[in-house]
């Protein structure tokens, strides 16, 4: 995306709505109501998960992404998380400091950092009911594979009208 200004992308939307309170159904009321209740839904799933473990959605998330790939490094898990990686490097602290994880540097050098669950990081994640970005991720993995092409068409189509990055090839979770 050149040339464009964080913005334009809603003008853009803006410009093509119906202007008309009377005019035919597009199917954009719908598709609006459709992403807040699949973020709502996400969001209610980890704030249950959140009262039982005393920890964020994005610090179980982080455990749950650790655990599937051991020895992952920082910049590896800010890209699964879609943070930074300050940010990851805050939440980490946070679950260093609860003894869930812990910084290996195995280089010669010293420079890389890779990411180990400790014992009780391990215990966490067997006791974490299986986070609500897992049941969304199978009900992604179940879907056929034009429609989730065309999905994923559609979202980033979305994320450019809004100004937003589209961020391509994930970490992916060992199965």
């Amino acid at each position: 995306m050149t040339g464009r200004r964080k913005g334009d992308g809603l003008k853009a939307l803006q410009a093509t709505a119906p202007d008309e309170p009377g005019s035919p159904p597009d199917g954009r009321d719908d598709a609006f109501g459709q992403l807040l209740q699949l973020v709502r839904t996400v969001q209610n799933g980890m704030q249950n998960i959140d009262d039982t473990h005393g920890l964020s959605g994005s610090q179980l998330w982080a455990l749950w992404q650790i655990s599937a790939r051991p020895g992952l490094r920082v910049s590896e898990l800010a890209s699964a998380l879609h943070i930074k990686p300050s940010t990851a490097s805050n939440l980490l602290d946070k679950l260093e400091l609860r003894d869930l994880v812990r910084r290996e540097r195995r280089d010669a050098d010293n420079r890389v950092v890779r990411l180990q669950l400790t014992a009780a990081g391990v215990e966490m994640v067997r006791d974490i009911p299986g986070p609500m970005q897992g049941r969304l991720r199978g009900a992604l993995g179940k879907m056929p594979l034009p429609v989730l092409v065309k999905l994923r068409q559609g979202m980033a189509s979305l994320l450019e009208l809004m100004g937003e990055p589209v961020r391509h090839g994930a970490l992916r979770p060992k199965a």
